[in-house]
């Protein structure tokens, strides 16, 4: 019978080994990673993806809007002026903050404050590709999309 000083050494050594091998790890964004091509080539803005959202993916927009509304005022206004800020940059400029966003947890403010806050719009490619196909149909400007009740 091996003693429990013999198969602790070479449990460590089947470890050691099987960690070196193994490489390092590295994250970086796709462009599916983390937030969805469609959503970082989409010329539509965040209401008309809400108001797309409203109507094709009802139920992960009341969801959305029910953890919007249990939020302190100060941080759904966070929220609006972050997914804006967002929308308002070109290609380039969304892929590179989905990149900054995949290998910086302190890069986006309002992860800290609300996890989901942007959940509608980046966690979701099958949502993403809805919203997107038929989000130009909608009004640009309709801010009544954050005030569902």
């Amino acid at each position: 019978m091996v003693g429990f000083g013999l198969r602790s050494a070479i449990a460590t050594a089947m470890l050691t080994g099987a960690l070196a091998t193994a490489g390092v790890a590295a994250a970086d964004a796709t462009d599916d990673y983390p937030i969805p091509r469609r959503i970082l080539r989409t010329p539509c803005t965040a209401e008309q993806i809400m108001a797309a959202a409203r109507d094709v993916e009802p139920v992960y927009y009341e969801r959305y809007m029910i953890d919007y509304h249990n939020k302190p005022v100060a941080d759904r206004q966070a929220a609006q002026d972050s997914i804006h800020r967002f929308f308002a940059m070109d290609y380039a400029g969304r892929r590179q903050y989905a990149e900054d966003t995949a290998t910086n947890a302190f890069f986006e403010p309002m992860s800290w404050r609300w996890p989901n806050w942007a959940k509608l719009f980046f966690n979701n490619k099958g949502v993403a590709a809805r919203t997107t196909e038929i989000c130009l149909n909608y009004p640009a400007g309709d801010m009544s999309v954050w005030d569902w009740r």
